[in-house]
């Protein structure tokens, strides 16, 4: 009888704490404060990584889309390097006004799949993890689009530089796109293969590897090109020469039903600055000098024309406008657009 009426006694208590624990958290919530016995929520799982990402857009009869192939850092360090007629105190706002990374210079990497209507062309093609561990989804983001590399007949190269090269092929044996022709200038070409030209490089032997090593596989299916302002390269798309960063550096400009589009490689790597100050020269620019002209000329152009343009290194996702500004200029994003 005693263990029962302890068992009893036992259940009333449990039954009051219960009922006062409850009552009472429901009184601090009333008061916004948090039952210290409360059970927290738990966290959101992680995800992982991104998705690949791709945006398309129509361009006259042609439907122009941008691959995220990942980006590219730099360190404090190199700043001083990479523009060297910079000084700490001019560059450091320009730095807070594009709400740079604290650590360094930081730049997307991308690439343009061009549906010309007749033609599927790559304008550039990516990087690859081996060289800059932080590049090399163009594929994947390729595929994410609904095309395959199979079916890509074309890739322009705005030049042979690792983060514009390598997606042709990342081991110097394989095609990445095999049934593609490469075209790039004769110019940028011999600056890439001869090695007379080797000194020259400013980023050294391990580019110079690299850029090999990305057109090694096409051989015979690589179709060099003067480097002629207005050559019709394929139906549809235009040479615009940009030389300074290398030799045989590009544009390309995409035209249809009267509208025109420019694709740039590197007239500028870190578009807020350099477009604040165009005429600052490029440490990894090989004639520097003759890449501010290239860089004057470009902008200039599509700021009195109000030509639509993307870039590699353009913030994503990749399509925009210049303007002028004082006596630099401004990058405008395209507004995204739903129909």
């Amino acid at each position: 009888m005693d263990d029962i009426k302890f068992q009893v006694g036992r259940e009333i208590i449990m039954q009051f704490n219960r009922r006062h624990a409850l009552l009472g958290a429901a009184a601090l919530g009333a008061l916004g404060i948090a039952h210290p016995l409360a059970a927290q929520p738990a966290p959101p799982p992680q995800r992982g990584a991104n998705p690949p990402r791709f945006l398309r857009i129509r361009h006259g009869d042609m439907e122009v889309t941008t691959l995220l192939d990942g980006a590219m850092a730099g360190t404090n360090a190199g700043i001083q390097n990479f523009f060297p007629d910079s000084r700490p105190e001019e560059i450091a706002p320009l730095r807070a006004r594009a709400f740079a990374i604290d650590t360094g210079l930081h730049q997307p990497v991308g690439a343009y799949l061009v549906h010309t209507g007749r033609n599927l062309v790559m304008i550039d093609c990516g990087g690859h993890s081996s060289f800059i561990p932080t590049t090399g989804g163009t594929l994947d983001a390729l595929r994410a689009a609904g095309y395959a590399p199979e079916q890509v007949d074309t890739v322009l190269l705005t030049h042979i530089h690792p983060e514009h090269a390598l997606g042709l092929s990342y081991d110097g044996s394989t095609r990445n796109f095999p049934n593609a022709e490469v075209v790039v200038t004769q110019i940028d070409h011999q600056f890439w293969t001869d090695p007379a030209m080797e000194s020259r490089v400013p980023q050294g032997q391990r580019f110079i590897e690299a850029g090999r090593r990305a057109i090694r596989p096409y051989g015979g299916r690589i179709r060099t090109v003067e480097m002629r302002q207005d050559l019709e390269v394929v139906p549809g798309i235009f040479l615009d020469p940009a030389p300074g960063h290398t030799p045989g550096h590009v544009s390309f400009r995409l035209t249809s039903q009267n509208q025109s589009m420019l694709i740039w490689g590197d007239i500028a790597h870190q578009i807020v600055i350099q477009l604040a100050r165009p005429r600052w020269r490029v440490g990894v620019d090989v004639d520097g000098a003759m890449g501010v002209e290239s860089r004057l000329r470009t902008l200039d152009m599509l700021a009195s024309t109000g030509m639509l343009m993307g870039g590699v290194h353009v913030p994503w996702p990749g399509f925009g406008r210049v303007i002028r500004d004082g006596e630099g200029f401004l990058y405008v994003p395209r507004p995204q657009q739903f129909a």
